[in-house]
């Protein structure tokens, strides 16, 4: 499906973390609204979700996350994983499948089972990945991640990796643009930076 909203967001696999790296800028088919989006939210310590797709939907997609993830983990007593919350969202973006939030979405982050990702569309669909690209500028991403892959990648060379998967969207997509932000998952937690 054509979304009239742009972005490039990518998503890395790595032996010690999990990336994801995405654009910023917000447009309405060729209307640019804004070049300092933000496209990647914690969402935890330990989880991100990154998301193309209209900006009011995923905003609202990640303050409904918010309030569960705390339900969750009160009823749980212990921090949900990545899977549970993947989980979470394809059930949320199901049950309301036939009108539905206009999002694609990401989600890396690390628990006991290790680095982990897992793509959703708007339907619901929940995959297991080792890299992926979403958005209006992921097929000029996939070339990138399928040139430059391996499965051996360490989070720092999945950076570089992701950098130059969003600059070849952002070069090709018109609507994709502004700066990269990158959003990387270890042990340690989450790391950001921005690349003008």
């Amino acid at each position: 499906m054509s979304f009239p909203t742009g972005a490039t967001v990518v998503g890395i696999k790595c032996t010690d973390g999990v990336v994801v790296a995405t654009d910023s800028r917000i447009s309405w088919g060729t209307l640019i609204l804004s070049e300092k989006g933000i496209k990647a939210f914690k969402l935890t310590d330990s989880i991100v979700l990154a998301s193309a797709g209209l900006v009011s939907d995923y905003q609202m997609l990640v303050n409904r996350l918010q309030a569960q993830i705390k339900l969750y983990e009160l009823n749980q007593k212990k921090p949900i994983t990545v899977k549970a919350l993947a989980k979470m969202i394809s059930n949320t973006l199901y049950s309301i499948r036939m009108t539905p939030l206009y999002v694609q979405t990401v989600v890396i982050g690390m628990d006991p089972s290790g680095p982990q990702m897992y793509s959703l569309d708007m339907g619901g669909s929940l995959i297991p990945e080792d890299i992926t690209a979403t958005g209006t500028g992921d097929r000029m991403a996939y070339g990138v991640l399928e040139n430059y892959y391996k499965p051996d990648i360490t989070v720092k060379e999945a950076e570089e990796i992701a950098i130059k998967a969003v600059k070849a969207g952002i070069a090709r997509d018109i609507q994709s643009g502004g700066d990269i932000r990158i959003m990387s998952v270890t042990v340690d937690g989450v790391t950001e930076r921005v690349i003008s």
